[in-house]
This record gives structure tokens, C-alpha cells and sequence, in this order.
């Protein structure tokens, strides 16, 4: 579903983005909306070049259903921000509110409201503590003051999310375990049962779900709210206290259910991968363990939420990769073997709104050379046979994927070690194509999202002449 021309049934909507409440099977893989045959625009430089060997990190990506692409990044203790709106031309990077002393962490989430949110931790000094900050903006306006959420908040990962009705969710880890907090929109999401879009900035971009075909009842409700004036819930403790929480994720559906994941246990040796689910327009509920008792450790959860509020979680068993769901108002299935013989050392997953699967890792061939593997699977369906997506003369690092919640485009990403070089491969009506994106740095990673027929990468790309000296670039396919 794009932007803001909507046909469906020989009707058509013009303004604000609409998310659909349908009676009836939304297509799946094998028949998701075909995506137009595309390819990547030239590279935009986001910043730099940096100083000689301070390469920063790739920066933060998010892009909602109407393909708007916004990316935040600390290069350099100060948290900047750019934007394109789907056909448009690059926004100038801008500071973000507050972000001057920014010390490294950031999330960034837009909805398919438009609204936004940038999230990021500053610098404790000699007379100030580290503060985690929030800044965010209603659709048309600029960003406002940054505001601490959680006064007194230590935060190591963060995650943010934007759903329908404009409310912010906020998830953070520190000593204690995983924590959340929500500013209270000023709309009104799916509800229960609604067929509202994906997580806007937790990988995948928020989209829409499509519409069921044939006699299916359907009917448009506008996805407009924006972040109210209210005060920030207070924290609440997803996880167990102490269990060694790590590497939270966070998905969001438009409708306002939300699923938090985390690997526990101590430091290099996790023994369990945990989830706490939130409802839309409910509580979080009880944390639960999804991994099975294999006895092997258990990294690198990643979520996938549709827009029914069904979950999956991906993650490690020792150096397998395996899928656990659950329905929206039932238990964890048990975890299923995606990778087959494959010795797995990353994974990655994303679902779209109609519940589909896609599956990547980062496996070791026969020569020792790392690939990307990818496997999918229907709403409800088996996993597929798995199919190699990077070239055999690659050896690849950190696969991302990446899936629009209405089904249009799927996008994996991965740095290829033996040139150095950025690549990307897209789902284009059935059909994976591989692109070269640019020149990247050794086990560099590239972030992705996609939503409304679009998608985005990040990345640190090597200045030219000088590798030692870096630059941050994004390009987006549509």
C-alpha cells in the first residue's frame, strides 16, 4: 500500500496515510503485493569525512509505510539527523535537539502518521550524570526540546516506536534488565483484532497491511495521531531483575501491541532468550522465556510483529538459527530449526503485516568463507528451503533484513570482506537481485528498513584516498 493515493474496490483516499481493519486472508509471500522492478539512487553523504581513524558507527535507520526514510547517528558525541521523503530530494543533516553531548547510543523511529522520535544517552561529566533523552516531532513540524523520560535512567541499548495513534515506545536495557516507557498519542490505534502496519524503526519501517482481495470486508480508518502533551509513563521493568538482560530489540505494529525480546544470562555465555508481549491498548505482560532448555547458548533475538499483533522471535541456539511464534492472544510455540545443517553465527528477521517470515543469517561455507542465507515462510506456513543470497567469492559479515509491513519489498544487507564493499539484495516480485551499494569498511554493518515500496541503507564508507578517514552514506531503493 503507498503513500497517500489508496485504491481499493474502485475507491480512493487523498491526505492523511490510512491503516485497514479487513475480514479475510491477506496475501502472503507467494502472492504479496507485487514490488515494481527498482533500483538504488545515488549515495547521500550524511556526514564527514570523520577524523583519521575515528570511523563511527553506521547510522540508525527507520523508513514508514509511506516510504519516508529518516536515519540518526553519533559521529562525533553530537546526534545529527537526515531525511528523504519517498521521490523527493535529501534533507541537509541537522542536530537533533539536545544531542551536542551525545555519547553513543541512538534510536530512531517515524510513523506512518509522520510523526518521529530520536532517542539518545549524553555525556556524563565531572558534575553531570548520563542522561537518556527523548526529542520528537508531530508530522509537518520540527523536533522539540529533548525531555528525559526516565529521570535518573542508566540506558546501554536502545530501541524506539511509533505506532497510530502517535504514541512513543520507548525500550532501554541497563544492570537491572529491560525497561519501557510510553508517551500516550493523541489518536486512536487499531485496537484489538485491527489490521494496522509493522514497527516503524525497529528494522522494518511501519506500514500498512494490505488489504484482503475478493468479497473480504474492509474498511479505512486514518492512521493520524500524533505524541500528546501528557507526561512519560513511568518505567516499567519488561524482564526479570538481574537475569543479565542483553541486546534488547523492540517491534511495534501501528495498532500499538509491541513485543520487547533480550538474550539473559552472564556476560559471553546466555542461556536464554526472553519476550514480554504488550497488547494494543493493554499493559506489558508477564515476561516469558521463548527459547527451548537445548542447553546451548542463545543469542541475538530479533522480533517480528504483523498486524494482528502475532510475534515471532529469531534467534542463535548455539550455531542454529530458529524461529518461535505466537499468536496475539495465545502461548509460545516451540522454536523451529530455519537454518538446517548450516553452522549459523548471525541471524536476522522480519515480518510484514500479514505475518510472513523472512529469515537471514550469516553461516561458514565448506572454504570458511561467511554467506547470507536466507528462508521464508507464509503466515502460519513452513519455513522454505534456504537460498544463498551473497556470491560464492564473497565472505560476508552482520546480515540485516528488512521487510515493508505491506508486503511489497523485503531487503537483506551485509558487508562483503574480501572487497570491502557494501552490498544489498532485494526481493523484486519473487525474485532476489543483488546490488553493489559502495565501498564499506571490514565487518562493517548496514542497516536497512523499508515500508511503501521503498527501502533504505546506512553505512561507513572509507574517504577516497585516506581509508583511515570515514564518511556516513545512505542510499535508498524505490
Amino acid at each position: 500500500m503507498n503513500t497517500l493515493d489508496i485504491h481499493h474496490g474502485g475507491a480512493a483516499w487523498h491526505g492523511v496515510r490510512r491503516w485497514w481493519v479487513a475480514v479475510g486472508a491477506a496475501a502472503g509471500l507467494c502472492g504479496m503485493a507485487p514490488a515494481m522492478a527498482g533500483s538504488w539512487a545515488a549515495q547521500r553523504v550524511l556526514q564527514g569525512p570523520f577524523a583519521v581513524a575515528s570511523v563511527p558507527e553506521s547510522p540508525h535507520v527507520a523508513m514508514n509505510g509511506n516510504g519516508h526514510a529518516l536515519l540518526a547517528w553519533n559521529g562525533t558525541g553530537d546526534v545529527r539527523y537526515s531525511e528523504r521523503v519517498k521521490g523527493g530530494a535529501w534533507k541537509a543533516s541537522r542536530a537533533a535537539p539536545g544531542g551536542a553531548l551525545g555519547a553513543g547510543p541512538v534510536a530512531v523511529a517515524i510513523g506512518g502518521s509522520e510523526a518521529a522520535a530520536i532517542a539518545f544517552v549524553t555525556t556524563a561529566t565531572r558534575y553531570t550524570p548520563a542522561k537518556l533523552m527523548v526529542t520528537w516531532r508531530a508530522a509537518g513540524a520540527a523536533f522539540g526540546a529533548a525531555v528525559e523520560p526516565a529521570p535518573g535512567a542508566v540506558a546501554g541499548d536502545l530501541r524506539l516506536a511509533l505506532d497510530c495513534s502517535g504514541t512513543i515506545t520507548l525500550v532501554w536495557t541497563n544492570a537491572v534488565g529491560v525497561y519501557s516507557a510510553s508517551l500516550p498519542g493523541t489518536g486512536v490505534g487499531a485496537g484489538a483484532g485491527g489490521s494496522a502496519g509493522g514497527s516503524a524503526g525497529g528494522g522494518a519501517g511501519g506500514g500498512a497491511g494490505a488489504p484482503a482481495d475478493g468479497g473480504a470486508a474492509a474498511e479505512a480508518q486514518a492512521c493520524d495521531g500524533q505524541p500528546g502533551t501528557a507526561a512519560w509513563t513511568a518505567p516499567t521493568l519488561v524482564s526479570g531483575a538481574g537475569v543479565g538482560a542483553a541486546l534488547a530489540e523492540l517491534a511495534v505494529n501501528e495498532a500499538g501491541a509491541a513485543l520487547a525480546t533480550w538474550q539473559a544470562g552472564g556476560p559471553g555465555s546466555p542461556v536464554s532468550v526472553g519476550a514480554a508481549y504488550r497488547p494494543a491498548g493493554g499493559a506489558w505482560e508477564p515476561a516469558q522465556t521463548v527459547s527451548a532448555p537445548t542447553g546451548l547458548a542463545t543469542w541475538n533475538p530479533k522480533p517480528g510483529l504483523d498486524a494482528a499483533g502475532n510475534a515471532a522471535v529469531g534467534y542463535l541456539d548455539g550455531n542454529s538459527m530458529v524461529v518461535a511464534r505466537r499468536p496475539a492472544a495465545g502461548p509460545w510455540g516451540a522454536p523451529v530449526l530455519v537454518s538446517g545443517t548450516q553452522n549459523v553465527y548471525y541471524p536476522g528477521l522480519a515480518m510484514n503485516g500479514a505475518g510472513d517470515l523472512v529469515a537471514a543469517w550469516l553461516s561458514l561455507d565448506a572454504s570458511n568463507m561467511g554467506a547470507v542465507w536466507s528462508s521464508t515462510a507464509t503466515a502460519g506456513a513452513p519455513w522454505s528451503a534456504a537460498q544463498r543470497l551473497s556470491a560464492r567469492a564473497e565472505s560476508v559479515d552482520w546480515p540485516t533484513v528488512a521487510f515493508a509491513a505491506d508486503g511489497s519489498l523485503v531487503v537483506v544487507a551485509w558487508t562483503d570482506n574480501n572487497t570491502n564493499t557494501a552490498k544489498a539484495s532485494v526481493r523484486v516480485a519473487g525474485a532476489w537481485v543483488r546490488s553493489n551499494l559502495g565501498s564499506g569498511y571490514w565487518a562493517g554493518t548496514v542497516p536497512v528498513a523499508a515500508g511503501g515500496g521503498a527501502a533504505v541503507a546506512g553505512w561507513a564508507t572509507p574517504t577516497s584516498g585516506n581509508p583511515n578517514s570515514a564518511r556516513l552514506v545512505a542510499r535508498t531503493w524505490q
